[in-house]
């Protein structure tokens, strides 16, 4: 196994306590843009002291069309991945359908990016999404109760992550520090959350969704604070890490491990007991990390580095 891929299981793992974090806000009275928007600050806060340290971690200048659009698209996903929680749709049936993002990735990958869709590359892409359907109908009674507006969102939200992954290999992140990209990636999309909101707050005006009051509880901003380092920093930190040696579609895939880590994390703290449907599932995830993390000419065969640099 690689140390990139090593480096994004890691990722995955952080990046399990996301939805389920975002549930706990949501039963603490967080809106919608509360949770995403003072995240994201919060993360620039903790990163800022590094980039003003090491002015080498700055953003290149002609990476900036690069970041523009790579924040708009993390806005969007940043907002999905949150939203399904807002319209009843359960911590576990959020993570499936957001993470039906391989089959995206695999599939823009191809096209972006021209990377070759191997045998062994579908074989653990259906494994993936076999064991995604078989946990979606574990929680098929959760499915019934939540609307479609919010089943539609967190589907969309797979699409945007799928986006996120391929915009970030398509564009030269090799070419780029780890640190750089997290920062830049931070910096941009908490900038599109806040020209998004006026628009948003016009349209919805639902203070559960666009309400944006700073005036929060000080152990509300430390456990956002803890929820940003957790779910935020250090994922994001290893993900771009790996993403510079880790093809698009193959990320995509390891990245599945998150839902399984989510239904772990939500058993612990909601209660949601797995069933024996659940642990198949994520069994069926575990074999596909399996097959993208074990063969030895798995990167020498297929992987076909992508700089193509913004200018």
């Amino acid at each position: 196994m690689k140390k990139e891929h090593g480096i994004i299981i890691l990722g995955a793992v952080f990046y399990g306590t996301v939805i389920v974090g975002g549930q706990y806000f949501v039963e603490l009275g967080l809106s919608l843009f509360q949770i995403s928007l003072f995240s994201m600050l919060l993360l620039l806060a903790c990163m800022l002291p590094v980039v003003m340290l090491k002015p080498e971690y700055l953003m290149p200048k002609r990476y900036l069309w690069f970041f523009v659009i790579y924040g708009l698209i993390g806005a969007g996903a940043e907002l999905a991945q949150f939203g399904g929680l807002f319209f009843g749709v359960p911590v576990a049936v959020i993570a499936f359908l957001f993470y039906t993002q391989p089959l995206w990735t695999i599939v823009l990958g191809r096209v972006m990016l021209q990377e070759p869709i191997s045998i062994r590359k579908v074989l653990a892409t259906v494994f993936a999404l076999a064991g995604g359907l078989i946990l979606l109908g574990a929680a098929s009674s959760g499915i019934k109760s939540a609307s479609t507006t919010g089943l539609v969102i967190s589907v969309a939200g797979g699409i945007l992550f799928s986006l996120w992954v391929i915009w970030g290999r398509k564009s030269g992140i090799s070419d780029l520090h780890f640190v750089t990209t997290t920062f830049g990636a931070a910096a941009f999309t908490t900038l599109w959350l806040i020209l998004s909101w006026p628009i948003l707050s016009w349209l919805i005006q639902d203070p559960a969704l666009v309400g944006l009051s700073p005036s929060l509880p000080a152990r509300h901003w430390f456990y956002l604070l803890i929820f940003t380092i957790v779910g935020g920093l250090i994922p994001n930190l290893c993900f771009f890490r790996g993403l510079q040696g880790v093809e698009a579609g193959v990320a995509g895939i390891i990245l599945l491990l998150e839902p399984v880590i989510a239904s772990v994390l939500a058993w612990v703290v909601f209660s949601q007991r797995p069933g024996a449907l659940t642990v198949l599932g994520a069994i069926l995830i575990l074999l596909a990390n399996y097959f993208v993390n074990t063969s030895r000419s798995w990167a020498t065969e297929n992987h076909r580095p992508s700089n193509v640099e913004v200018n």
